[in-house]
Order: C-alpha cells, then structure tokens, then sequence
C-alpha cells in the first residue's frame, strides 16, 4: 500500500490522510506503514496548540514537510503567488528530546526541515495557532531510508531499475538489522537494571531480617532483666 502525501486532494490518487480533531492530547505518528511514510491532515482550533510525535533512530535522517492550506483554498478557490507568501499565522516547533532544533512562522508554501537526529527518541512538533479562526495544516514525516537520495547512485553506478530495488531492499534489511540490535541492547540493559534491582531487595531483605531479630533478642533481654529486677522471675 503506497502513501503519499498530498498538499491539495487532487495532487494524489494513493493517499492516505489521517483526519485529527480530537482537543486533547499528544499524537503519536508512525511514519512506516507498509513501508510508505504518513500524512496528516491537522485542523488546529483559534489561539490553540496540536502536537505530534516521531520516533527517530539516533543519526537517522529525518524530514518533516509542512503546508497550511489557505482558507479559500478550502472552499476551492486558487489563491495567487504573492498571496501564497503571506503569513498563515501558524508557528512549528521541532523539539528533540534534549534541544529546540526548529522554530518558524509558517506561510502558505510548502516549508522542508530536513536533518540528521543527534538524539534518539520521540521528536516532538507543535504547531501553534495564532489566528481567530481554524487552521489546516498538512504534515508528514519521513525518516531514516524515506530520505535517503539514490539519484547519484543510480547516476554513479548505471543501475538499471531491480538493481535499485535490490539496494533499497538491502538498506532496508540493513536499517531492520541494526533496529534489532539496538533492541538487544536495551533488552540487555533493562535485564541488567532488573537483576541489579533484585539483587539490593534481596540484600535489603536480609538486612530487614537481621535487625528485626537483633531488635527482637535485645527486647527479651530487656524484660528478663526487667523482670528479674523486680523479683518476678
């Protein structure tokens, strides 16, 4: 199954949109479905914030594309060149899980961020809404081999069409290979973390045991001598 993404309904025949109109929340997006990326079609409210998220490998290639759709637009009406430049009053974040990497005022022309993840985990977009009146606005994430430009090695290397299908399947299996072995590692670590977790309630376990009977031989020491102070024994 194919997904592409299309900026106006007309532009793609093998598109798969995702509506969002819930008010709450933050949205997790999976950009590989079948092996194509998604599309999102984001209504955000008046003076109001949606998010979603991408999870991206670390030093995995990452490109987010942004379009708002021009309110004529919605109602089929083409809008000019020199309208399309104008501000649409939505603000994107790109956050990492460690830094800001992306900050602007989106207009009505396709806006590319393109870049290379330093850290692994969800990246996080926001967009902001700073208009009284809602706003659409078309995303999608690709990632990882999505981005991956084979058009200087086809040129390089005279591949005919199956060689480059070959090549992608093999940086592909590549790609799921090393995703395996990052999962192992943090299998490893987790499996570490617990044993090690085990290990200091077991000790505390022991040492609970051994003051509580401590505590306990003290206590009948005390009352047999209390008791034989007393002459009751």
């Amino acid at each position: 199954r194919r997904v592409c993404f299309a900026f106006k309904p007309r532009d793609c025949f093998s598109s798969q949109l995702l509506m969002v109109h819930s008010h709450f929340g933050f949205y997790l997006l999976c950009a590989f479905i079948c092996g194509g990326s998604v599309a999102l079609q984001i209504d955000v409210p008046a003076k109001a914030s949606r998010c979603i998220g991408e999870d991206v490998a670390e030093d995995a290639l990452g490109k987010f594309t942004f379009y708002v759709v021009h309110p004529k637009e919605r109602q089929g009406v083409e809008i000019s060149e020199e309208k399309s430049h104008d501000t649409a009053g939505v603000r994107v974040e790109i956050t990492s899980p460690k830094a800001l990497l992306f900050q602007k005022k989106l207009t009505y022309v396709v806006e590319v961020f393109s870049f290379t993840a330093a850290d692994e985990g969800i990246h996080q977009i926001c967009l902001h809404n700073d208009r009284k009146t809602e706003r659409r606005v078309m995303v999608e994430a690709q990632t990882d081999l999505e981005v991956k430009d084979y058009s200087e090695l086809v040129k390089k290397e005279h591949w005919r069409p199956l060689e480059l299908q070959f090549r992608k399947a093999e940086d592909k299996l590549e790609s799921i290979s090393k995703e395996m072995d990052k999962a192992r590692e943090r299998e490893a670590a987790l499996r570490s973390d617990s044993e090690g977790v085990a290990n200091r309630v077991e000790w505390f376990s022991l040492l609970s045991i051994t003051v509580l009977l401590t505590i306990s031989a003290w206590q009948v020491f005390y009352l047999k001598s209390f008791f034989r102070a007393k002459k009751l024994l």
